[in-house]
């Protein structure tokens, strides 16, 4: 029988997460309770286990992508299955839905720049934004913003370390 790995939700809080690396690679067998990928989410970094054995068929998720809860990671099964036909666009269609819902939530949200101002968008971990939101600032303005490079909560806390200490 053919299984779907699905994106968890662990928490009533998290509606997605990010995917870390691929434990399991297409075509290895997979235990039950056996590791398969590292998701992280604002809260936690975690190994996610499969619940079922068999053959990691195919990933629909690649590393460093951030999917919705229920999103089909993975299929676990016998090689002989064929595959679903219907992931891809069941998939697509929770992205859609699950993008579009998050875009209202951002237009929606209360910092939002002036007219004719367009940010970019800074690309960060789950971490580092969290620890800038604690920290009351604008990811924006670490230095290492500017680089097409992923923020770290290291980076934050340098930038901390060096306004204070300034």
């Amino acid at each position: 029988m053919l299984y779907k790995l699905c994106m968890p939700r662990i928490d009533a809080n998290v509606e997605e997460g990010q995917i870390g690396q691929w434990l399991k690679a297409k075509g290895d067998r997979v235990e039950a309770g056996e590791p398969v990928v590292e998701i992280i989410t604002d809260k936690a970094t975690f190994q996610y286990e499969s619940e079922h054995e068999g053959v990691l068929r195919r990933i629909y998720a690649p590393e460093k992508s951030s999917v919705p809860v229920g999103y089909v990671l993975a299929t676990i099964g016998d090689p002989s299955e064929p595959e679903p036909e219907d992931i891809v666009s069941e998939n697509a269609a929770l992205l859609d839905a699950w993008q579009k819902a998050h875009a209202a939530g951002v237009e929606a949200g209360p910092a939002r720049p002036a007219p004719g101002h367009r940010r970019k968008r800074v690309r960060a971990t789950p971490a580092a934004r969290r620890a800038a939101k604690e920290a009351g600032i604008d990811l924006s303005d670490l230095p290492e913003a500017a680089s097409d490079r992923r923020l770290t909560e290291e980076d934050v806390h340098r930038y901390l370390d060096g306004k204070a200490s300034s």
